[in-house]
């Protein structure tokens, strides 16, 4: 199994840089993001060009590899920042893959979209990434002061509780530790048949997704089980699954989530304030965690 590499911990006056490596994102937000993080008193590098003409994404790929190289290599920073999710992380990898792995590890924020590139950072690096947000136009304050206490190593274990377990192995009080590997429902997915084929051997897997209807939530869930990427993990976490209503307002996603539970023999429980929601718990990824399943479940993660 590959030792994961802690990213470096950030005290004020360090360097991070901000991409869009995915979607577009607005001047104004992105103006939001440098300001909060100036005002963590970091200092913010932004690409002149990071916003360009494309069809679907923030910019052509050609820039937003280019962009999201320099961050990788850039000596003088320690964190990359995404902007934001949406689409276009996926179509970097093919030339992510002719890189070779820098000497010293980075920290990389993001989620949604950005699994993609966290897959890629976590199996062939060998890096640890934060699953989490900076958009401050959306999240509660708690939850941005959430990830500057990880990001700045202001608290040295990171314990989440109240998991709802989902089947009867997540209703045994067992211990689990092992790392917790995942994100994005749809681009762990995505991963399948391609050189970045996510991978849970042995793993907790976390899943999030937002405005997929509960259909859609049960074919990739299903397509994931059919492909084997479920057979030999330790557990599975759910965050939040946002929206997807059906046409008369109502939602199936619960059900469609305790069905594949009761079908699936390893734990999984559901875990409240970490995905798309304005409350959004970021979780480091590629990491050492502890799961205790049962009546008092909880998730515990070391942080330095």
């Amino acid at each position: 199994m590959m030792q994961h590499k802690a990213w470096p911990i950030l005290k004020p006056g360090d360097a991070v840089e901000v991409i869009a490596p995915a979607g577009r994102v607005s001047e104004e937000n992105l103006a939001k993001i440098v300001a909060l993080l100036t005002h963590w008193k970091l200092q913010v590098k932004v690409a002149d060009d990071i916003l360009g003409d494309d069809l679907l994404c923030a910019n052509s790929d050609a820039a937003r590899f280019q962009h999201l190289k320099q961050a990788l290599f850039n000596s003088s920073t320690k964190a990359i920042i995404c902007a934001r999710g949406g689409y276009g992380a996926m179509r970097l990898l093919p030339e992510l893959f002719k890189l070779q792995r820098p000497p010293t590890p980075k920290l990389l924020l993001g989620m949604s979209d950005i699994t993609a590139l966290q897959i890629f950072l976590q199996q062939q690096w060998g890096w640890s990434t934060l699953h989490g947000s900076l958009a401050v136009w959306h999240l509660t304050e708690t939850s941005l002061a959430a990830v500057r206490q990880i990001i700045f190593g202001e608290i040295k274990q990171l314990e989440l509780t109240d998991l709802t377990p989902l089947n009867n192995g997540a209703k045994q009080t067992t211990v689990i530790s092992s790392s917790i590997v995942g994100g994005n429902l749809c681009l762990v997915q995505c991963s399948l048949a391609t050189p970045w084929q996510f991978k849970a051997e042995a793993k907790i897997i976390l899943l999030e997704e937002i405005n997929e209807r509960a259909y859609k939530v049960d074919r990739m869930l299903e397509q994931l089980y059919q492909a084997n990427i479920f057979a030999n993990a330790k557990a599975i976490v759910f965050g939040d699954f946002m929206g997807g209503e059906e046409p008369n307002g109502a939602s199936l996603i619960m059900p469609v989530l305790r069905r594949f539970a009761e079908r699936i023999s390893i734990p999984v429980l559901q875990i409240k304030g970490v995905g798309h929601g304005a409350i959004n718990q970021a979780i480091p990824l590629g990491t050492a965690v502890k799961l205790i399943t049962g009546v008092k479940s909880s998730l515990s993660c070391p942080l330095i």
